[in-house]
C-alpha cells in the first residue's frame, strides 16, 4: 500500500489509543468551548463598545467596557495556556502507549524479522514516527473538532448579524478551498517521502557510526562523507519540498483574507452612510471575518500534522502486524526443569526460501555430554546453534529438548535454560554487575562475583578500582577483548543453564587469553550439555562427538581420534591448521581431499 493513500485501518486503530485517555481529551474539548467563547464575546464587546461609550462620548462607560474587554482577553490567554498543557499532554501519553506496544513488539520478534530490515529503520520507527504521532494529539486534535464547530458558529452569527455582508466572505471560499485540496494533496506525499528519506538516512547513520573503525582503518573516511552527504541532501530536498507546501498556502490565505476584508469594508462603508450598518456592528464584522480564517488555517495545519501522523501510523503498524517468525503455541510448557538433552531429527533450514543452509541434519547428545560442530565457513554450524533457542523455527524436521519439540516450550523460558556464548560479546553502557546479571535483581551480587572468579575473571576483579561497580563504555570498550569473553562466560553461567552453547568463542582471542577461556570453558561445561562451534579445531579435542558439516550436511562423525584416524575432510582441515600454526606457507602433496560422500 502506498504512503499516499492511508490505511482506514490505521485510522481506527489510532482511535483506539486515543480512546486510552478518553478523560484527557474531554477536558482538552472542554477548555476549547471555553476558549472559543472567549474569543467570540471579545468582537460583540467591541460593538457594544464602539456603538455605546464612544458614540454617546460616556467616558466612565468607556473604561468599564475597556476593563470587561482586557479581563475577557486575559481569561482568553489563560485558557489557550491550559489548552496547550492538556493537548500536550494527552500527545505524550497516547505517545507513550504506541512507544511500549511497538518495543514489546520488537522484543517478540524472531532474528529473521532483524536480518531484513536495518536497525537504524526501527529506531526510526519507535522514535521519529512515534513522534509524530505525538505531535498530532500536542497540536491538538480535538481541536479539528472545535474549529469546525467554531467555523460554523462564526458563519451562523455573520449571518444574524448581515446576511449580504456574510455572503461577500463566503465568496473567496471557492479559492480557499481549490487551494488547500491542491496543498494537501502536494503535503501528503512530499510527507511520506521525508519520513522514507529519515528511515533511510537513520539506518545508513546507524551503520557507519558501527563501522567508523573498518571505515579508518581503510582510509575511506571521504567517501563515508560523501554518501551521508548524499543521504542528507536526498533528506533536505523533502523537506524543502513541504516548506514551499507551506510558504505556498499560508500568503495564499493570507491574502485571501485581506481580500474578504477588503470586499467587507467595500460593501459595508456605503451602508454606514446611509444609516444601515453601525461602526460598531462594521467593526465586529471585520474581527470575526479575521476569526473565520484562523480555524480554517489551523484546520490545514493540523490536517497536514495529521497526514504526518497516518504515514507514521501505518509504518508502524506494518512492524507490529508482522507476525512473530517464532510464535508461542497455545499451552506452551515452561521449560524449568528439561534436564538438557537436544537432539536433532533430520533438520532441514533455510534463511531465504530455495536456499536451504541445513540438508537432513540428525544428531543426538545426551545429557551432560558436549558436541563439537567444525567444517568450512558457511557449513551451517552457527545455524545449528540458533536452532537449539528457536532464534528461528526449522523448515523441516523437528529439533528436541528432552525429547520434546522446542515449538512446544514457551521460548522465553527455554532460553532461560540455554545460554549462548558468541563470538562478538555485546556488553551495554553501564555497571559490569548489570552486563553480567543483565537487569535481573534476583541474581545477588555475591552470585555475580562468584560466576567471575569461577570463569577466571579474578584478575579483571582486581583490575577494575570500583570491582562490580565499575561503569564500563558502550559495547566494554574499556575491557581488553579476552575480558570481554570471561565476562561473556559469567553471564552464561549466573544463569545456571542445562545447555551451554559456545560459537566460535575463542576465535578472536591470541594463544595466552585462550587458555585461561579454555579453564573457564571447563568450568562452564561441568555437568551441562554443551554445543561447540569451533574453526580451531585443537579446542575440541575432548569433545564427545564431533560433527563435521559441509554445504548444509553432516559428512563426518566421531570422535578426535577416530575422525583422525579416518582420514577424511576433519583429517585435512586438522593438518591444515598444524602447519598454518607453525609458519608452513605450503602443505607437502598428501593427494585430494578425499571424498565427501
Amino acid at each position: 500500500m502506498s504512503a499516499a493513500a492511508p490505511r482506514t485501518g490505521s485510522l481506527r486503530r489510532l482511535l483506539v489509543y486515543a480512546g486510552r485517555h478518553r478523560g484527557l481529551l474531554a477536558r482538552s474539548v472542554a477548555v476549547l468551548l471555553a476558549v472559543g467563547a472567549l474569543e467570540l464575546l471579545a468582537p460583540d464587546l467591541v460593538r457594544r463598545t464602539l456603538d455605546g461609550p464612544v458614540r454617546t462620548g460616556d467616558v466612565a462607560g468607556l473604561l468599564a467596557h475597556a476593563g470587561v474587554l482586557a479581563v475577557v482577553i486575559a481569561l482568553g490567554a489563560l485558557a489557550r495556556g491550559l489548552q496547550q498543557y492538556v493537548t500536550v499532554k494527552t500527545g505524550q501519553r497516547v505517545g507513550l502507549s504506541l512507544r511500549q506496544d511497538v518495543f514489546a513488539h520488537l522484543q517478540r520478534m524472531g532474528l529473521a524479522f532483524y536480518d531484513r530490515h536495518p536497525v537504524g529503520t526501527l529506531v526510526t520507527r519507535v522514535t521519529s514516527d512515534v513522534e509524530a504521532v505525538e505531535e498530532l494529539f500536542s497540536s491538538g486534535v480535538a481541536s479539528v473538532f472545535y474549529d469546525l464547530m467554531k467555523l460554523a458558529l462564526i458563519l451562523g452569527w455573520l449571518a444574524w448579524i448581515d446576511g449580504l455582508l456574510a455572503l461577500t466572505v463566503l465568496a473567496v471560499l471557492p479559492v480557499l478551498l481549490l487551494v488547500t485540496v491542491v496543498f494537501t494533496r502536494r503535503s501528503r506525499r512530499d510527507f511520506a517521502l521525508v519520513r522514507a528519506e529519515v528511515a533511510a538516512t537513520n539506518a545508513w547513520t546507524q551503520e557507519a557510526i558501527g563501522g567508523l573503525r573498518v571505515t579508518r582503518l581503510f582510509g575511506r573516511e571521504g567517501d563515508a562523507r560523501a554518501a551521508y552527504l548524499a543521504h542528507v541532501d536526498r533528506l533536505r530536498v523533502a523537506h524543502e519540498r513541504t516548506v514551499f507546501n507551506f510558504a505556498f498556502f499560508f500568503p495564499t490565505v493570507d491574502f485571501l483574507q485581506a481580500v474578504a476584508i477588503g470586499l467587507v469594508v467595500l460593501v459595508g462603508a456605503p451602508r454606514i452612510l446611509d444609516g444601515g450598518l453601525s461602526y460598531g456592528a462594521l467593526a465586529q464584522f471585520v474581527l470575526l471575518t479575521n476569526l473565520f480564517f484562523e480555524p480554517l488555517r489551523d484546520l490545514s495545519q493540523n490536517f497536514n500534522a495529521f497526514l504526518q501522523a497516518v504515514v507514521s501510523c501505518d509504518r508502524l503498524f506494518a512492524v507490529m502486524d508482522t507476525p512473530e517468525q517464532v510464535p508461542v503455541r497455545p499451552g506452551a510448557l515452561p521449560a524449568d526443569g528439561v534436564a538438557g538433552r537436544v537432539t536433532f531429527e533430520d533438520v532441514r533450514f533455510a534463511y531465504v526460501e530455495g536456499e536451504p543452509v541445513l540438508r537432513g541434519v540428525s544428531f543426538d547428545v545426551p545429557a551432560g555430554r558436549t558436541l563439537a560442530l567444525v567444517g568450512p565457513t558457511g557449513a551451517g554450524k552457527s545455524s545449528v546453534v540458533s536452532l537449539v533457542s528457536r532464534f528461528y523455527d526449522v523448515t523441516g524436521g523437528r529439533v528436541l529438548v528432552d525429547g520434546r519439540d522446542v515449538r512446544d516450550y514457551d521460548p522465553q523460558s527455554l532460553r532461560a535454560r540455554v545460554a549462548v556464548v558468541l563470538q562478538d560479546v555485546f556488553l551495554f553502557a553501564g555497571s559490569l554487575l548489570e552486563n553480567v546479571r543483565l537487569h535481573d535483581p534476583r541474581v545477588p551480587r555475591e552470585r555475580v562475583e562468584a560466576a567471575l572468579r569461577a570463569v577466571r575473571a579474578d584478575g579483571l576483579l582486581a583490575r577494575l578500582p570500583r570491582g562490580l561497580d565499575e561503569e564500563l563504555s558502550e559495547r566494554g570498550g574499556n575491557l581488553s577483548l579476552g575480558e570481554r569473553q570471561l565476562v561473556a562466560f559469567a553471564r552464561a553461567l549466573v544463569t545456571e543453564p542445562a545447555v551451554l552453547v559456545l560459537d566460535e568463542a575463542t576465535a578472536s582471542v591470541d594463544t595466552e587469553t585462550e587458555q585461561r577461556v579454555q579453564d573457564a570453558i571447563r568450568t562452564l561445561r561441568h555437568g551441562r550439555t554443551t554445543i561447540v562451534v569451533a574453526h580451531r579445531l585443537s579446542t575440541v579435542r575432548d569433545a564427545d562427538e564431533i560433527l563435521v558439516l559441509q554445504r548444509g550436511e553432516v559428512r563426518e562423525r566421531g570422535t578426535h581420534a577416530s575422525l583422525l584416524a579416518a582420514g577424511g575432510l576433519y583429517r585435512r582441515l586438522y593438518e591444515l591448521q598444524a602447519r598454518a600454526a607453525v609458519g608452513e606457507d605450503t602443505a607437502p602433496d598428501e593427494g585430494p581431499v578425499p571424498p565427501t560422500p
